[in-house]
């Protein structure tokens, strides 16, 4: 078995206890509910594949899946990625030793990670017509002359 130097272990925890300060820093634990902006939605109008995941994460935070659906799915498994991530640092750190080889899994992950991009694209693009189609105004502004356009591009071909 692979022991962990005093230092790996510090760093475990280290990094368990950045996971609550990731999410505080997004503003899902933030009292005031401010949110970071999107760079991209404020040139564009329109949805990044994340947008709407702050408020959505939040949502599931407090309970309410519904609106966590609503505003964009991915919430669920990138929290479900935080808590897995905090458990196993947590639980490297108390054990002492690695519960996985990470290294050849980093390796294996940066072969397929071109493909990853793959169903982000796909969901991007649903994310972008789903927002436009609807419309939800909390992911699109459509005083914003991209997304007006997209807008009416969207409309034109739904009514051929």
């Amino acid at each position: 078995m692979n022991r962990l130097s005093p230092e790996g272990r510090w760093l475990r925890l280290g990094l368990a206890a950045g996971v609550p300060l990731v999410l505080l820093g997004l503003g899902l634990l933030r009292p005031d509910g401010a949110f970071l902006p999107c760079g991209f939605h404020a040139m564009s109008g329109l949805p990044c594949p994340l947008c709407g995941g702050t408020r959505a994460a939040r949502a599931v935070l407090h309970g309410d899946l519904q609106a966590a659906a609503y505003l964009n799915p991915l919430a669920f498994p990138v929290l479900a990625l935080f808590a897995l991530a905090f458990v196993v640092l947590l639980a490297e750190a108390a054990r002492g030793s690695p519960l996985a080889p990470w290294e050849r899994l980093v390796r294996r992950l940066n072969v397929i990670a071109p493909l990853l991009m793959l169903p982000v694209i796909g969901w991007w693009i649903f994310h972008i017509v789903d927002a436009l189609r609807t419309p939800k105004p909390e992911l699109v502004d459509l005083r914003n002359p991209v997304a007006a356009k997209a807008r009416a591009v969207l409309q034109s071909a739904i009514v051929r």
